[in-house]
């Protein structure tokens, strides 16, 4: 018989990410959780891309990899990898040996690029960071942007530099340095392609380029000078040198512009938005748990003439071709699955990741001529056998405005009579809910609960109009979708009991989670995860606040009332439904502030809540965060619902 999914079963998944190919073997790296030392790690494996067998590890047993670059010429690898407190670069040679430590230093090493013809490997790096003192000083602050989610306050005086390294001779030769972070995406004999902040020293602007930083002592160029305003990056140099495919929005509207792929030619700056005409978004803003380590690659080349691009369509990440010819696209991977990461090996062949909603990871080969598909691994056969894992049921409904809208409903492993759901509510607003691994709703099937996923307006893959539509209208349209979807799933599922209803999501689930608390009372219990509730105080401590919120709520600090307005607090006396309250301590997203906010005002309300804090944990202790508190966190969640749902006659 089937088991259950449990939140122990994080020790048990397998993520695969980053696979690259020399054309015999596919090298990947393969993630899981240590629960002795309580952290992610991950390895370099292969196996042959002939049949998936003869599988090998290619990594120190010591050292937890994060990149993975391989040389054009197919000979070596080089990675990234942590040893005791930073990130170190590694290379091993793919005819044998081990691998060699390059460098030694006291600052991360990271982004591995090697140049087109192979001679030479860049990496980058950061000097003239504060060295730890035994007494604690005063940090100065007197920039807006002095803190981010993850860092903490961000240091100051970095130097930050980009290093040649030629692998035949071991030298190593700075060959472009900032005061300001830039990242390296793709060089050859000629120059280099990085990406940074157009103007970073006017905290106001948020534009962000790709450039061309040629060797021959000429000027730099904004490669989309065309589009100067916009936000890009992703440069991937052209087979023939003389383009630059990128990933990137013009920012039309800030932070809600569709990412699209756009190609411009380094000679004359001529730019061209390639997908700008079907509606697409290009990358991944898929809702899921499970994947870790990905590249982060959304456009490759195919050939001179033709690119690859993975793009998000009503809950699927897709890969296309199109051609710069004709425009012609062609499907390459499609169905309801996620394409999580991929890279290009020659004209005919792909090696990709995937995942469905009962699928983890696998790793695949694709012959882009025939179309068709080889399974080389997965790691987590073994446990999607042994486990009951549920698909989700897709459905539609009339949404606010009698707009369509789609979502899942992924019922009981064990079904009942009278039994509760839970409606879980996305992030972001612009991402979406779809066809991926995702074990927190898995848990949740187990545990008995039908689970309602909806993608109400805001969200990605359903185009520019649709993810525009909550902007300035938070708590409106979205709210409305969400009480219509969960009415639809009650008519799709008789079995649902809907005095047994719970709601639970994180950030922009989590103040979705707090703004359906202070505007219904149909749920039994809620749980708010990593949340805003008062858009006021958001707007001075988040990492993102002074421009998130007049980006997404049209309104700055000079009319506070527009901010109270959409501020779930400021109904605080309205709710009456049992809430928990789950906050990173480390938060500086949506800081905790926000959860001991709503806390405060729930208990002066008369609301049965709870307040837990997690420490050592951020915007993504879901995600990425210490396993025993993930664990701990499905536990809670679980727990609260199961407390606070009322006694029925039939179970």
């Amino acid at each position: 018989m089937a088991t259950c999914v449990q939140p122990e079963d994080l020790f048990a998944l397998r993520p695969l990410a980053q696979p690259v190919s020399d054309g015999q073997r596919v090298y990947y790296l393969e993630s899981q959780l240590d629960q002795q030392k309580n952290l992610s790690r991950a390895t370099i494996d292969s196996v042959s891309l002939v049949d998936g067998g003869d599988h090998r590890q290619w990594s120190p047993s010591d050292v937890s990899v994060n990149e993975l670059a391989m040389s054009p010429d197919k000979q070596r690898l080089a990675f990234t990898g942590v040893v005791g407190d930073h990130a170190q670069l590694f290379l091993v040679p793919l005819d044998g040996g081990a691998p060699e430590q390059i460098t030694r230093g006291d600052a991360d090493v990271t982004t591995p690029v090697w140049t087109t013809d192979g001679q030479y490997l860049y990496f980058q790096t950061t000097t003239g960071a504060t060295k730890p003192s035994d007494q604690p000083t005063g940090q100065v602050v007197d920039r807006l942007q002095y803190q981010a989610n993850g860092q903490g306050v961000l240091p100051t005086g970095l130097t930050y530099q980009a290093i040649r390294y030629e692998w035949t001779t071991h030298d190593q030769v700075v060959v472009l340095e900032r005061e300001h972070s830039f990242h390296i995406t793709d060089a050859n004999q000629k120059g280099l392609v990085f990406d940074c902040e157009r103007i970073p020293d006017d905290e106001h602007d948020f534009s962000a380029g790709v450039f061309w930083h040629p060797f021959d002592g000429s000027v730099e160029r904004l490669l989309n000078q065309a589009v100067a305003e916009g936000s890009f990056g992703a440069g991937k140099l052209s087979p023939d040198g003389q383009r630059v495919l990128m990933w990137g929005q013009d920012n039309h509207i800030p932070n809600v512009s569709q990412s699209h792929a756009w190609v411009a030619e380094i000679a004359t700056g001529k730019l061209v938005d390639l997908t700008a005409p079907r509606d697409v978004e290009v990358g991944d803003m898929l809702a899921i748990d499970s994947q870790q380590r990905l590249s982060g690659q959304w456009v490759a080349w195919l050939d001179d003439q033709t690119v690859v691009l993975l793009e998000n369509e009503h809950g699927r990440l897709n890969l296309v071709s199109q051609s710069l010819k004709t425009d012609t696209v062609k499907p390459l991977l499609t169905g309801d699955r996620a394409i999580c990461d991929f890279s290009v090996v020659d004209e005919q062949t792909v090696v990709f990741t995937e995942s469905t909603m009962t699928s983890v990871s696998r790793l695949k080969a694709l012959d882009v001529v025939s179309g068709d598909e080889q399974e080389l691994v997965n790691p987590n056969a073994t446990y999607e056998a042994k486990h009951a894992l549920v698909a989700g049921q897709r459905f539609t409904f009339k949404g606010a405005g009698d707009w369509e809208i789609e979502g899942w409903y992924f019922p009981p492993v064990t079904p009942a009579k009278n039994h509760p759901a839970v409606l879980y509510v996305h992030g972001g607003p612009q991402v979406d809910f779809g066809y991926g691994f995702y074990h927190e709703l898995q848990y949740l099937a187990g545990q008995g609960y039908g689970v309602i996923t909806i993608n109400p307006r805001g969200g990605s893959s359903y185009g520019q109009a649709f993810e525009e539509a909550v902007i300035g209208h938070y708590g409106e349209g979205d709210f409305e979708d969400l009480m219509l979807g969960t009415d639809a799933a009650l008519k799709l599922d008789p079995t649902i009991d809907p005095t047994q209803l719970c709601v639970t999501g994180g950030s922009y689930g989590g103040f979705m989670t707090n703004w359906i608390e202070t505007h219904t009372s149909r749920f039994a219990a809620a749980v708010t995860q990593r949340s805003i509730s008062n858009w006021i105080s958001f707007y001075g401590t988040s990492d993102i606040g002074y421009f998130f919120t007049p980006w997404e709520l049209k309104q700055d600090m000079r009319d506070i009332t527009v901010l109270w307005h959409f501020s779930p607090l400021a109904y605080v006396q309205q709710a009456t439904t049992p809430i928990l309250i789950l906050h990173g301590e480390e938060d500086l997203r949506c800081p905790t502030t926000q959860g001991k906010e709503f806390f405060v005002g729930l208990k002066e309300a008369g609301v049965e809540t709870q307040l837990v804090l997690f420490p050592q944990s951020n915007h993504e202790l879901s995600r990425s965060g210490l396993p025993n508190l993930r664990i701990e966190r499905l536990r809670r969640i679980n727990q609260w619902f199961k407390a606070h749902l009322p006694e029925t006659d039939e179970k």
